[in-house]
C-alpha cells in the first residue's frame, strides 16, 4: 500500500493512499517493441519495457489527474463536509468499498450502503459519496487523526476503453525515454511538456483537487 499527499499537478494537497495497483497497463510490452520497432523475440529489453511503462503510465495519470486502469485508493478526510455529498478524485469511479470512521476514542464505524450513503458513479467525472433524503453525516466528536477513510476503485476496467490519446502518449513517452536512455535532459519536464500537455488536454479533470 503506498501512502501519499497527492499534489504537485493538483490545486490542492489532498491524502490518498493506494491500496491494490492496476494489474493492468494501458498498452503491452509487444506493443511498445512494434512502437520501438524491437524485434518481438528479442527478450533482453522486456523487463527494463515493462517498468517503463508502469512509469510512464504513472506520468500520464499526474497530467491527467486521473487513475487509468482498475485500482484501489483509500481517501483521507479531517471532518464531515457541510455539504450532503463527498467528492472523490480521479474520475471514473467504478465502485466505494467502504466509508468508515472513527470517533475519539479511535472506536471505528462502518457506514451502510443506500442507508447510510448512497454511489454516483458519473462516469468518466469525479464519483461521489452522497446522503440519502433526510439524512445527515454522523455526529460528534472525530479522531484527531484521518478520523474518515472512503475506499474506492476507479479507472476503467479494461485497455481496450482506455482512450486512445492516453495509448498514444504513452507510446511516445515511452520512446523519448527509451531513446535517450543514460543520458541527462537537461530543462525537460514530461509532465510539463507542452506536447503531452497538449495531446492530454482534452482528458485531463479539472475541479476541486
Amino acid at each position: 500500500m503506498t501512502s501519499a499527499y497527492w499534489s504537485g499537478m493538483w490545486e490542492d494537497e489532498m491524502k490518498v493512499s493506494r491500496y491494490a495497483a492496476p494489474t493492468l497497463e494501458p498498452i503491452t510490452v509487444e506493443e511498445l517493441k512494434l512502437h520501438l520497432k524491437i524485434e518481438l523475440d528479442v527478450l533482453d529489453e522486456d523487463e527494463y519495457l515493462e517498468t517503463l511503462i508502469t512509469t510512464v503510465r504513472e506520468m500520464v495519470e499526474d497530467i491527467t489527474r486521473r487513475t487509468i486502469l482498475t485500482q484501489t485508493w483509500d481517501y483521507y478526510l479531517d471532518e464531515w463536509p457541510s455539504s450532503d455529498f463527498i467528492e472523490l478524485p480521479f474520475g471514473n469511479l467504478q465502485s466505494v468499498s467502504s466509508v468508515k470512521y472513527k470517533d475519539t476514542d479511535g472506536t471505528e464505524t462502518t457506514l451502510t450502503l443506500t442507508t447510510d450513503y448512497l454511489v454516483e458513479t458519473n462516469g468518466e467525472w469525479f464519483g461521489m459519496v452522497v446522503l440519502p433524503y433526510g439524512v445527515s453525516w454522523p455526529s460528534g466528536s472525530l479522531y484527531p487523526s484521518n478520523p474518515i477513510t472512503i475506499r474506492f476503485v476507479c479507472g476503467w476496467t479494461t485497455q481496450a476503453l482506455v482512450p486512445s490519446r492516453i495509448k498514444a502518449a504513452v507510446k511516445m513517452i515511452c520512446a523519448d525515454v527509451y531513446e535517450h536512455r543514460g543520458d541527462r535532459i537537461t530543462g525537460m519536464n514530461v509532465t510539463e511538456n507542452e506536447f503531452y500537455q497538449s495531446l492530454l488536454a482534452s482528458l485531463r479533470l479539472w475541479g476541486n483537487f
